[in-house]
């Protein structure tokens, strides 16, 4: 049996859609359509122009139909940005057959996700961790289980309801329904992990333009998220300030030559810069620019996750995606960073056009 999914990542260099169906026999993607326009109406998770948004948004999904043969008026799509919150809360109820049953357990999580209409957060997500059966703690599936009272700790994400709302109404002004919204970080995770990783601890950290999107797993769950509003904008921006470049030419520079860390042969390596002056490059000092601002973004990652609390729990495992993650040689300057083992994430459960 198949099930065809459509998902739009809505970035703010670019807008992916992608049309995909799943095979719940295999339980794999197989990649129908993708199509893939420039952004220019958001910014660090923030719609801030919604005609050049709808546009962009409007071109990618055309793009996919067009590839894939297939009209879809169905989407998921992520979110982003420093507007999420990410808290843990303790809910009890009685039980009154003393019995746990799914509904006990799906009504504390409805209660974690209600908040009031005057609320400027509204709950995107609602992850049940552990219960604590009367006095009995740590219990991760007490259905079943006899006892009087129910406590559970739910992980809540939240986030900012307009900005929430003007991505929702971006997506529909392109005459499509949202049948489900999903923060990028929790995502990229379940798409770039595996369950041993999950369920061992991991963080996943996803590198975007203008924001890190990082997602903390133990035990099979997202135990912790958060967003930095760095990335490889910033990189970019420091090689058109140190070279006296314009940012396209900088961030062209960055994708073809640049790297995390020296070589040997970065003397010896010439690049042209295309400016008014055409004047030769060493790659050496181009990576003497990227170099320490990596360093500066990985320190910052490491700070704010020791400040979670999450750090220690969710493993000695990193995994790095995003458009970031493709920088030669950061996995190396990570791992040196942040002491732990890296590896870069790529989606699994995934295949081509026509592949089996």
């Amino acid at each position: 049996m198949k099930k065809v999914f459509t998902a739009i990542d809505i970035g703010t260099t670019k807008v992916t859609c992608l049309i995909a169906d799943y095979n719940t026999t295999q339980q794999k993607f197989t990649v129908l359509g993708a199509g893939q326009y420039a952004s220019r109406g958001v910014k660090k998770g923030f719609v801030t122009h919604l005609e050049k948004t709808e546009t962009s948004i409007l071109n990618a999904v055309h793009m996919a139909e067009k590839k894939a043969g297939l009209t879809i008026d169905h989407v998921v799509i992520n979110v982003s940005g420093k507007h999420l919150m990410s808290e843990l809360v303790a809910l009890s109820s009685k039980l009154p057959q003393q019995v746990v049953t799914e509904d006990d357990i799906n009504n504390l999580v409805l209660r974690a996700s209600r908040v009031d209409a005057k609320s400027p957060f509204d709950v995107m997500h609602a992850f049940p961790l552990q219960h604590t059966l009367d006095t009995t703690k740590g219990i991760k599936d007490p259905r079943g289980m006899m006892g009087r009272t129910l406590t559970t700790k739910i992980h809540v994400i939240t986030a900012d309801k307009q900005a929430l709302k003007n991505v929702l109404h971006a997506v529909h002004r392109c005459h499509l329904n949202t049948s489900s919204v999903i923060v990028s970080g929790v995502a990229s995770g379940y798409a770039a992990l595996t369950e041993d990783e999950m369920e061992r601890g991991v963080t996943l950290i996803d590198m975007g333009v203008d924001t890190i999107e990082i997602a903390n797993f133990y035990e099979g769950n997202v135990i912790h998220t958060l967003s930095i509003p760095l990335g490889g904008l910033h990189i970019t921006s420091d090689i058109a300030h140190g070279l006296q470049i314009p940012l396209q030419e900088a961030e062209r520079l960055k994708i073809l030559h640049g790297s995390a860390l020296e070589t040997g042969d970065d003397d010896k390596v010439l690049l042209n810069i295309k400016d008014a002056q055409h004047r030769p490059l060493k790659k050496r000092v181009l990576t003497q620019i990227i170099k320490p601002r990596v360093e500066e973004i990985f320190k910052i990652v490491k700070a704010r996750l020791e400040a979670s609390n999450m750090y220690k729990i969710s493993g000695r495992r990193i995994v790095l995606t995003g458009g970031g993650s493709l920088l030669p040689s950061i996995k190396i300057v990570a791992g040196q960073v942040l002491g732990r083992q890296v590896r870069l994430g790529m989606p699994l459960r995934l295949m081509g056009p026509g592949k089996t």
